[in-house]
């Protein structure tokens, strides 16, 4: 599960009593993926605690629950940089949120914790088979996503605009988004081809609807037909 932290004002979740829930230690590290943080909290004997994504606790900050390890860790670093350590405590600790207060050398940080929803195991290999697919490397998946959702987004607009065009209030934009809202771009492309072929027959004597030529790709594939001129 990934986790989003946010920054509290320290006053506002410090416990009146005092008292603290182990010891903890915060390590800058430097490993294949790349400089972090490691948060290692005391619990029931072994070290539980967080890779946190970032080169310091700061407000936006990405991090993983990291695997248990054992005590000495509070006692030594490796080959990691020793950030700070003291005692910690817990102000809530649920499925929905979670509030950390850290008491270490540099003071006292109090962190929230909040769950952002993950990809589980089906997606995950759906979308490496689908970079397997397309011959492209991991890196290359959010801004593909980005792109399709946008595209998407434009297609949608395009027949809902043709749509009010050429039907005016006859046409419920509202029930054609919620129909439309889930279907890919190939499912998309026949309900657009309608409307461009209706609006054409309505305004000649340029073809909306005729496809846009566009370059070939360098593996000297067939030109790709463009779904939406936007």
């Amino acid at each position: 599960m990934f986790w989003r932290i946010e920054k509290l004002d320290e006053a506002c979740a410090r416990r009146e009593d005092g008292s603290h829930d182990g010891r903890f230690v915060l390590h800058r590290h430097h490993d294949g993926d790349g400089p972090h943080l490691d948060l290692r909290l005391e619990a029931d004997g072994h070290l539980a605690g967080y890779r946190i994504g970032a080169d310091a606790l700061e407000d936006g900050a990405w991090a993983t629950e990291k695997m248990p390890h054992p005590v000495s860790w509070l006692e030594r670093d490796g080959d990691a940089v020793r950030e700070d350590a003291g005692v910690y405590a817990w102000r809530h600790r649920g499925a929905d949120r979670r509030e950390l207060e850290l008491r270490g050398a540099a003071g006292v940080t109090v962190l929230r914790f909040t769950p952002e929803r993950g990809v589980d195991a089906r997606a995950a290999r759906g979308i490496a088979e689908a970079l397997r697919a397309e011959r492209l490397d991991g890196g290359s998946a959010p801004g593909l996503i980005r792109d399709g959702a946008l595209a998407r987004r434009r297609a949608i607009e395009r027949f809902c605009a043709l749509g009010r065009e050429l039907d005016g209030r006859a046409f419920d934009d509202a029930a054609w988004r919620r129909t439309l809202a889930g279907h890919s771009l190939a499912d998309l492309q026949p309900h657009l081809h309608a409307l461009e072929t209706r609006f054409d027959a309505k305004y000649p004597p340029v073809p909306t609807s005729r496809p846009e030529p566009l370059p070939e790709d360098e593996a000297g594939g067939a030109a790709v037909l463009a779904l939406a001129r936007v």
